[in-house]
């Protein structure tokens, strides 16, 4: 007996480990661009409205949207090798690192949009 862990366990749990927190990395930062931690569903569809007659802010809405996008399926490729069967495990997994970053986007969202340089959204 070697010992209590095999080495090449290890770098599989160490990878897995890694990927699921790169996935929640990613994902977080997909709420942060979307600011989901300060605005209401109402208040979204409020802003895309008013956002149609102003075709700047129809253009920022919809690169939001597009990074957004790419953050969360830059997060599900990274996360899909760290599932054991795909097709039974990913969506779970994938449902339980967006909840995830959810709770980090609520905790600490407004600080990362001060940080990363975007002005602070106020909401009537």
């Amino acid at each position: 007996m070697a010992g209590l862990i095999d080495a090449p366990n290890v770098g599989l749990v160490a990878d897995s480990f890694l990927r699921i927190f790169g996935a929640i990395v990613l994902e977080t930062l997909a709420l942060v661009v979307w600011n989901v931690g300060n605005r209401s569903p109402i208040q979204v569809v409020r802003d895309a409205r008013r956002a149609l007659g102003k075709p700047p802010a129809l253009v920022a809405g919809v690169l939001a949207v597009a990074v957004g996008l790419i953050f969360v399926a830059a997060a599900a490729i990274l996360l899909l090798p760290a599932v054991p069967n795909p097709q039974i495990f990913f969506a779970p997994v994938e449902i339980f690192t967006l909840l995830i970053a959810l709770a980090i986007e609520f905790l600490i969202g407004a600080d990362l949009r001060r940080i990363a340089g975007g002005r602070p959204r106020r909401t009537p």
